[in-house]
């Protein structure tokens, strides 16, 4: 019997979340191209309840992540002695995330809105103290993506920013069973406590194969700018090497992925506003080859990891950046499958060797 690989195709549970049937990306009905404007608090509101808030509904949920948008002070002061050792961020927010659990764990009902404050401040602290640079403060007048994007960069961004980077948001924050979200899934239908499923799927994220795609596309433009090789003849060296050219193709969306389509021309714009043209036009020059020589489209990764530069992120804090966005659709997911009361437990098909014995029992089986 042949076995789908990777869980391919395998329908193995129900959700209200999301979906990507028929390559359509959609949040509780709603076509994440009619909602990649929308406020990302009220796309927060949208995974968790499975409806649009209402205006006031909406003020109140801004206003409680918001508010809880700080960290115990015992939780800054060891993210400080973990941030002194030589590490990639992503491991740095896997002990964080844990440790945000000791030290912030109540069961009140509106515990995920104050996770999900509590994982973006971490995130952002994360960034400023690998740096040295002092933690910021959330102005309690602006919203989530405003104040998330002050909390990293240490600077108010343009309303402009503000708005593309909301849509960045958006359009990360669920895609249904990934494998993250699995993950967060599986730990989640042990009844297990938020920050173990949160840090399970920080741990799936960390892989390469799933969330660091889009670090190694900025490594691959920065090599390709800084070596003057033209990006034709990059492509074609690594595809003659057997080597992944990161940033392309997707297991659902044969025909190109919809947020990669939305997010090209933020990609466009913020680098035009930030003189990071060069890499944009790079990505073009690239993005025309993959789909002449292999007919695969760009993937979600593709634009963030440009987006995120020219947000001034250095290129190892991108999946971060990453989890930052879907912590939302995490804590939607583990929601409903705390709620669904059932545990996850597959079966698999034993391929290895039988018969065999432990010295000492041959005769004792051969009387059998």
């Amino acid at each position: 019997m042949k076995l789908p690989e990777g869980l391919a195709g395998v329908v193995i549970s129900e959700t209200k979340i999301s979906s990507t049937k028929d390559a359509i990306l959609t949040y509780a009905g709603y076509p994440i191209n009619e909602l990649k404007d929308a406020p990302f608090e009220e796309v927060v509101y949208l995974l968790w309840h499975k409806k649009l808030p209402t205006e006031s509904q909406l003020k109140e949920v801004r206003h409680q992540l918001v508010d809880e948008m700080k960290l115990p002070d015992e939780t800054i002061r060891l993210m400080k002695y973990v941030a002194l050792e030589p590490q990639h961020p992503m491991s740095i927010l896997r002990t964080t995330v844990s440790l945000l659990g000791t030290t912030h764990n109540d069961v009140r009902r509106d515990q995920p809105l104050k996770i999900l404050s509590k994982m973006l401040t971490a995130i952002a602290a994360i960034i400023r103290l690998r740096d040295n640079q002092e933690l910021m403060k959330v102005n309690p007048q602006w919203g989530v993506v405003e104040n998330f994007m002050y909390l990293f960069t240490g600077k108010r961004p343009t309303p402009s920013q503000v708005s593309m980077f909301n849509t960045v948001m958006v359009l990360h924050a669920d895609h249904e069973f990934n494998a993250s979200t699995f993950t967060g899934r599986v730990v989640a239908s042990t009844q297990a406590d938020y920050y173990s499923c949160l840090t399970a799927a920080v741990c799936a994220l960390k892989g390469p194969l799933h969330g660091g795609a889009n670090e190694q596309v900025f490594k691959m433009l920065e090599e390709i700018r800084h070596t003057g090789q033209k990006p034709i003849d990059y492509v074609n060296k690594r595809i003659a090497a057997g080597k992944k050219i990161m940033g392309f193709g997707h297991r659902i969306y044969k025909d190109g992925d919809p947020r990669a389509k939305i997010l090209r021309g933020i990609a466009e714009q913020i680098a035009d506003e930030t003189n990071n043209s060069v890499y944009f036009n790079l990505q073009e020059q690239i993005r025309d080859y993959m789909f002449e020589k292999t007919h695969l489209h760009p993937n979600v990764d593709y634009y963030t990891a440009l987006i995120y530069h020219c947000l001034g992120l250095d290129k190892s804090t991108f999946t971060t950046m990453f989890a930052a966005c879907r912590t939302a659709g995490w804590l939607a997911h583990i929601m409903e499958q705390q709620s669904d009361g059932c545990l996850i437990r597959p079966s698999s098909e034993y391929v290895g060797p039988t018969g065999r014995h432990y010295p000492g029992h041959e005769k004792e089986n051969q009387k059998k």
